[in-house]
Order: structure tokens, then sequence, then C-alpha cells
């Protein structure tokens, strides 16, 4: 759809859905084998007699990779192709999903001393998972950038992104979750299967790039750009929040409904479905529906995600877990599509890759943060981290509110004439 379609008042809509939902299944195949396993870390990491500490640095040392890869993976992208680097993502994460199966199935059945398993679990469920993970979310939303064009039409593409992930982040704990009542081992083996069945498709339908095609240049973007870093801290925040109570949820909902190790597993797989199910819903029904701007879509998912962290902090059932869950799910449904289509509609095509990259680095630095932060919190009480989360999000409710740039975001952005590629056969926006 050409710009000037857009500004007659022609209703927006995706250039082309098909290969935009290809490259979003990648990250739905990434997400689901990822969020797979992390309902049985808390219990496991107890069956292994590993502290709350432990395993948030074991999150920690994997969220760093995806720091350090992003903006690598969003140049090679650009110069390598969206395929082969996607392809190369998922071959890495089947890869050192399995070795993290081998290893903690070897700790479990005494094989290997404890400090060793510690180590190998570092090494493959930290290191290897993530820097291979990192490739495929920056990949994704560069790529849907550069098919999308205007700021409905934009908001609309990083919502088709967005709901990948949410569908992944509900799919994954859910089958996890379901998995575990036969015990800790069997979730850690199906998900490597299932990327495996993801690459065959994306390998497959993805289309190649033709020969001898030229590829796009891609120019670094400092985080600090006046045009980025509102929407950075924006995303960091509520991505934040969502991490804190992620990773602590296993350790809550075992303490407060005192719960054994499969018990755990399964309530925390449902609970965290509960939040992931409200982001798929919100980004598949409410957000197309939606004529807002980006900044209003923030707004409200910052208001939703307050409310259901004050839920959490204050319940004492596995219920109202769930639907303080839920509630922060709905909120970061609304917010992040307008967080980051707003970054993408203010940059160049060449400064897209960047965006991505720098976008995706700050979610990582949240799965740095978050576990160590949160389980750190927890330790000094249950309700700590649940407080702190409530006072950040009131924070950026203000934030959104009274940001000078925030408030002037992507309206004032043209909508750029979509251009043909060759490696999709189908419009780009340059």
């Amino acid at each position: 759809m050409s710009a000037d379609s857009t500004a007659a008042g022609e209703q927006p809509k995706l250039v082309n859905r098909r290969p935009i939902l290809l490259v979003c299944l990648a990250v739905f195949g990434l997400m689901t084998g990822q969020q797979m396993v992390n309902p049985i870390l808390a219990p496991l990491a107890r069956e292994l007699d590993f502290s709350e500490l432990a395993l948030g640095f074991v999150m920690f040392v994997g969220a760093s990779g995806v720091v350090l890869a992003g903006t690598f993976w969003g140049r090679r992208a650009a110069v390598w192709g969206h395929r082969t680097v996607l392809l190369i993502s998922l071959v890495g994460a089947t890869v050192s999903l399995l070795a993290f199966a081998v290893v903690a199935q070897s700790g479990l059945a005494g094989v290997l001393p404890k400090p060793v398993t510690y180590v190998l679990i570092i090494v493959t469920r930290g290191v290897l998972f993530g820097l291979a993970w990192a490739a495929t979310p920056v990949t994704a939303q560069s790529y849907v950038a550069r098919m999308t064009s205007g700021e409905a039409e934009r908001v609309r593409g990083m919502s088709v992104f967005s709901a990948a992930q949410g569908l992944g982040l509900a799919v994954g704990p859910a089958v996890g979750g379901l998995l575990s009542i036969a015990g800790l081992l069997p979730p850690m083996y199906v998900a490597p299967a299932i990327l495996v069945v993801i690459a065959v498709v994306v390998a497959i339908s993805v289309p190649k790039p033709e020969k001898g095609e030229e590829r796009s240049e891609s120019v670094k973007v400092s985080p600090f750009d006046r045009r980025l870093w509102p929407f950075l801290t924006i995303g960091f925040g509520l991505y934040l929040a969502m991490t804190i109570v992620l990773m602590t949820a296993g350790f809550l909902l075992q303490d407060r409904l005192h719960l054994n190790a499969q018990q755990t597993g399964t309530a925390t797989g449902m609970v965290t479905l509960a939040g992931a199910a409200m982001i798929v819903i919100v980004q598949v029904v409410a957000v197309p529906r939606l004529n807002w701007s980006p900044v209003h879509f923030m707004r409200v998912g910052s208001v939703l995600m307050t409310v259901g962290m004050v839920v959490v902090a204050v319940s004492a059932s596995g219920l109202l877990i769930g639907v303080g869950v839920a509630l922060l799910g709905a909120g970061l449904g609304f917010g992040m599509p307008g967080v980051m289509s707003a970054p993408t509609l203010l940059a160049e095509k060449r400064e897209q890759a960047s965006v991505a990259g720098l976008f995706n680095a700050s979610v990582a630095v949240t799965f740095m943060i978050g576990p160590l932060l949160g389980n750190g919190l927890y330790e000094l009480g249950i309700p700590v981290p649940y407080v702190f989360g409530t006072i950040m999000l009131a924070a950026l409710v203000v934030f959104t509110h009274v940001h000078h740039g925030v408030r002037q975001t992507a309206r004032k952005s043209p909508a750029a004439p979509a251009v043909p590629s060759a490696e999709t056969g189908q419009s780009e926006v340059p």
C-alpha cells in the first residue's frame, strides 16, 4: 500500500501477510521452546539443590548472550538474508536445549556432580541458547518494519510479531506444565523436537533471496538517540515487570499454596498461560481493530500492568495470582505494539536493523536483570518484588503522559512508499 492511499483515508493493511507470518513462525517456535522449559526451572533448581539466586544467574547469562549478540544478528540479517539467520538461530537453539536436557537428566540421576551440572547448565541453557535465541526476534522485527508503512499499518505489523511471541508464551508453559505431570524431563526433550519441526517449515516455506541480490546497508543507532530512548525505556520497564513475575511465579505458587515440585510445575504453567493468553487475545482481537496511536497503546498497557502487579502482590490464592498475571499480560499486549512501532516509524530504512537490535537487546536486559532482581528481592520477602514492580509501573504511567518525546511520537512520521524486494518478491518500505 502506498503512502498516498493511506493518506487518503483508506484503511491500511499489511502489504503482504504471508511472508510476515512465516518469519513470525520462527519467533513463535523459539518462544514456545523457551517457555516450555521455564515452568520446570524452579522445581528443577530445588531438586538439584540450587538456590533461587543460582537459577537467576543461569537466566542472567542467557540474556547476556541476547544483549551481546542482538545487534550483531540484526546486521547479519541485513547482509545474509532473513531466512539464513532464522535457520541458524533455530538449529542453534535446538542443539543447546537438547544438550541442556541431557545435562539436567544426568544431574538428577546423580551421574554428574552438582558443580559440574551447574556449570554445564550455564553453558547449555545460558550461553549457547542465549546466543542462538538472540537472532530470531531482531531478524523478525526488522523484517516487519521493512514490510510495512504508515502508523496504523506498522502497529498492525508489530502486533503480529508480538502476538507470535505471546502465542509462544501461552502454548509453551501450557504444554510444559501438562508434560510436567509426567515428570521434569519430558518438557526438556519435547521443546527441541518442536524447534526441529519449526526449522523444517521455515526452511521449506520462507523464500530464498534471489542470486546476486544486493543486500541492505545497516547503520548503527545509539540507544541514547532522542527518537529512541523514551520507547526503549518504556519497553524495558514493561518487560522487566513481567519478567520479575514470571521468574518468581514458581517460588510464589509453591510457597503460598504449599505445593510439591510437580504440582508447582503444573501450576506455574497454568498461571503463565493466563498471562500469555491475554497477550494473544489483545493483540489478535483488540489491537487490529483499535485505531489508537502508539502512545495511547503504551498508556493503556502501563495502567493495566500496574493494576495486575498490585493483584499479584496481595493475592493469597492461585486463582487471584492467575488474574493478576492475566492483567499483566493484557497490559503487555496493549503496550508492546505501540512501543515497537513508534521508534521504527521515526527511523530510516538503513536504521531499522539497529533499531530492532536495540529494542530486543533492551528486552533481553530485562531477562538479565529480572531473574537476579526478582529472585534476590524474593529472598528478602515474598511481596517485595511485586511492591517494587508496582512502583516501577506507576512511574511508567506518569512517564507516558508527561514526556514530550512520547507525546509527540509517530504522528509526525510520514508514511513511506513501498518498493519491490527481491528477497520476498513483495513490497517493502524503504
